[in-house]
């Protein structure tokens, strides 16, 4: 083998090996590129949502992205499947009820913190890159009460019963 050949051949390897990894890692195209402004009241309930719904859930405002459960900015995106309310409610009882016969398992989080997570969901879902923010304020936003878990329903209570 020549020496021009083989540097040509190291020039080559070089690239392949170092180049073009770096600008795959450095270019990533993964939801924590969307940068979605998240108000700072929300700050607490995006991290509990990253702590228990993140490693399954998609969602560009929180940086998370799931890979078990539904993508919630294109299953909850406003003016798709609904409103601030209509969504919040929906979120709400799965959390609260659990949904797909266990596929995701009832009381992820309970009382307050599921209202919370709930609201920053219907507020914040389909919201991809360069987002403005929340739709509502989720400090004065109305927040309906869940749907039936069957024989009992409400996120206050700890103890729902599921069917």
């Amino acid at each position: 083998m020549s020496k021009r050949l083989f540097v040509i051949f190291c020039i080559v390897a070089a690239v392949c090996v170092v180049v073009i990894p770096f600008a795959v890692i450095s270019d990533s195209s993964g939801v924590e590129d969307g940068r979605v402004a998240v108000a700072e009241r929300d700050e607490g309930t995006k991290e509990l949502f990253q702590a228990n719904c993140g490693t399954c859930h998609t969602l560009a405002a929180a940086g998370t992205d799931g890979v078990v459960g539904p993508d919630l900015d294109d299953r909850l995106a406003p003016g798709g499947n609904g409103d601030y309310e209509g969504n919040y409610a929906r979120v709400l009882t799965a959390v609260v009820c659990g949904f797909g016969n266990g596929r995701m398992p009832a009381r992820i989080l309970t009382g307050e913190n599921a209202k919370e997570v709930a609201a920053f969901v219907a507020a914040y879902a389909g919201q991809l890159g360069d987002g403005d923010g929340p739709l509502v304020d989720t400090s004065t936003a109305r927040k309906p009460a869940p749907g039936s878990c069957g024989s009992s329903a409400g996120a206050d209570e700890g103890d729902q019963q599921t069917n």
